[in-house]
Parts: structure tokens; C-alpha cells; sequence
């Protein structure tokens, strides 16, 4: 590579990535350099906010240097991934299952850096370097689908979500089996934002979802949840928080929170990296796993509604429950 090429993508390199901290801090040179790569703010919402506390926890515990690109679009992935893992940094984990095609593509190239996923992914293709920790959304949204339809009064309710990426089609799917297994005549609206941030367009959707007779509304667009947790809050609709505890942020709506445990999959990440484990696996993520949970207790609904909520979380994670039939 001639020097005016690689000082280009020095200076592209350092624009982009962000590194931990108001000042960046000093590290030992023999320390790996860790990437993350997030579509949104670390610092707004709950999906990144979450994924980024325990990835610096991770940094922290297993001794790497870190570093992290924010609003990392899926179209920009794929260059991004090829001039992090061009610079020497060992691992780069892509928090969000819209990732796995960048990955896919840019893995082969450079096999010495390990590329891992977290949200969903069915496979690793083969990839050596490859390794996905997959939340098991199936579970997560007859959950939360079984939670709306308990809570509806009306007998309505909707999805508002951002992008059909592939987790979010995957939980939606199963929020509206889960739903129309508590009650099967509920009727269930679906929308997709088209953004994860645009927080006015998420609200004026779900008002006008609200308007139409659904009382619960389901987020799925992470930072523009905040909209349609707004909207509900302002309708006298009930909402929920996703990924972490959002009952504080609009208490008047806000029924229950799903809380992912980003803790112990980073955890499960730093620990098979240092072990040299990582490679050409899928690692599930499920209720048996306790790789997720819902925050108690639940508000503005009846002790019943909770109580049958958390019943199906335990039939699901003892087996009870098959979901997929």
C-alpha cells in the first residue's frame, strides 16, 4: 500500500471511530484492539446504550483496548469493517443482526480478526472467523405479543418498528402468534418506520394507530421508541420498554420492560476470545439461558395480566411451550 493510500484511510479511520471516554486513554502496545460497530448512539436508547455499556465492561474485565463506531448505517458496514480490520484491530463485534451480510462478505478477506454479531444470525456460513450470539426472537416476541394482547382492552393492538432486518421479522412474526394465542380474534397492525431514529415520524404513526382502537403498542424501532412511547403516554395508550428498564422515562404508559442480559453475552464474547474458542459457531441466546427477562412489577393492568405474562416466560424456558409449533 503506497503512503498517500494508507494515510487516506489513517484519516478516514480516525474520523469515524470513537473511542471510549472524553479523552482517549493510554494502553499498554501488546494490548488486542477490540471494535464495536452500532447503528445509533451509544449514549440515546436502549438497544446501543445496552450493548455499549457491557461491551466497555468486557473491554474492561478481559484487558483490550477498545474502540467503537456509532451510527454505523449497513450500507457504510462493509468498508468500515475492512478498514478496522486493515489497521490490525483483532475483534469487531457488529451489535445488530443488519450487520450479517457485511460480515459475510468482508470476513473471508482478513482471517486473522475474529467478526462476531450480536441479535440474530442462523448460521455462520462456515466462517472461522465468524461467530454470532443469537437472541432467540421467536421467544422474545410471542412474549411480548402474549403481554399486549393480556393487557388490550380493546381487543387491538400494534408493532411499530423501523427496518424489516431480519430480527425484527423473525420477532414479529411470533408477537402476533403469541398475541393471538391469548386472545385469537385480537386484530394486530404492523408498521414499519422505515429509521431507527426519526423520533416524530415513530410518534405521528402511532398516534394514528392509537386512533384507530389499538390500546397497546408494541416498540421495535429502538432510539425512535421514544416517539411511539410519547404517543402512548400523550393517547392514554399503554406501551412497553425494550431491551432495558424504561418504566421511569414515561411511567404513565409504559406497562413492563424487556431487559436483555447484554452483560453475559459480552461477557461469553471476551472470555471465548481470550480462550481462542471463537469461530464458525452460533451461540443462542433463549429464555432457558436466562439471556432475557421482563421488569416487574407490571403497571396499569390487572395482578392477572402479569402473572399469566410471566407463566408463559417460565413454559417457554422449561419447554412447556414450543413456540415454533
Amino acid at each position: 500500500m503506497n503512503k498517500s493510500l494508507a494515510r487516506r484511510m489513517l484519516l478516514v479511520s480516525a474520523a469515524a471511530l470513537a473511542v471510549s471516554g472524553s479523552a482517549a486513554p493510554t494502553f499498554a502496545a501488546d494490548l488486542p484492539e477490540v471494535a464495536g460497530l452500532f447503528t445509533g448512539s451509544v449514549t440515546q436508547g436502549s438497544w446501543d446504550v445496552g450493548g455499549y455499556q457491557a461491551f466497555e465492561k468486557m473491554a474492561k474485565k478481559y484487558n483490550f483496548k477498545p474502540s467503537h463506531v456509532e451510527g454505523a448505517s449497513y450500507e457504510k458496514a462493509p468498508a468500515l469493517l475492512r478498514q478496522l480490520a486493515s489497521r490490525g484491530v483483532k475483534m469487531i463485534i457488529c451489535h445488530s443482526s443488519g450487520y450479517a451480510a457485511a460480515i459475510q462478505e468482508v470476513a473471508p478477506d482478513f482471517p486473522n480478526t475474529q467478526f462476531v454479531l450480536y441479535s440474530y444470525a442462523d448460521s455462520s456460513h462456515g466462517l472461522k472467523n465468524y461467530t454470532a450470539w443469537s437472541v432467540n426472537w421467536d421467544e422474545y416476541g410471542y412474549v411480548v405479543g402474549a403481554l399486549g394482547a393480556g393487557a388490550s382492552k380493546t381487543h387491538h393492538i400494534a408493532i411499530v418498528a423501523a427496518e424489516p432486518i431480519p430480527s425484527a421479522k423473525r420477532s414479529i412474526e411470533f408477537m402476533i402468534k403469541g398475541a393471538k394465542s391469548v386472545d385469537p380474534k385480537i386484530q394486530v397492525d404492523t408498521v414499519f418506520t422505515g429509521s431507527f431514529t426519526d423520533v416524530a415520524k415513530a410518534k405521528e404513526i402511532t398516534t394514528g394507530l392509537i386512533a384507530r382502537g389499538a390500546d397497546f403498542v408494541i416498540p421495535s424501532a429502538d432510539a425512535a421508541d421514544a416517539g411511539i412511547q410519547q404517543a402512548a403516554d400523550q393517547e392514554t395508550a399503554m406501551t412497553m420498554g425494550e431491551y432495558t428498564d424504561e418504566g421511569a422515562k414515561f411511567p404513565n404508559a409504559i406497562v413492563s420492560s424487556t431487559m436483555l442480559n447484554y452483560t453475559m453475552a459480552y461477557d461469553q464474547i471476551g472470555k471465548m476470545f481470550t480462550d481462542h474458542t471463537l469461530g464458525d459457531k452460533v451461540v443462542p441466546l433463549d429464555l432457558a439461558g436466562k439471556a432475557w427477562t421482563l421488569s416487574t412489577p407490571f403497571k396499569h393492568v390487572d395482578k392477572a395480566v402479569e402473572t399469566k405474562t410471566l407463566a408463559v416466560i417460565d413454559a417457554i424456558a422449561t419447554k412447556k411451550i414450543d413456540v415454533e409449533k
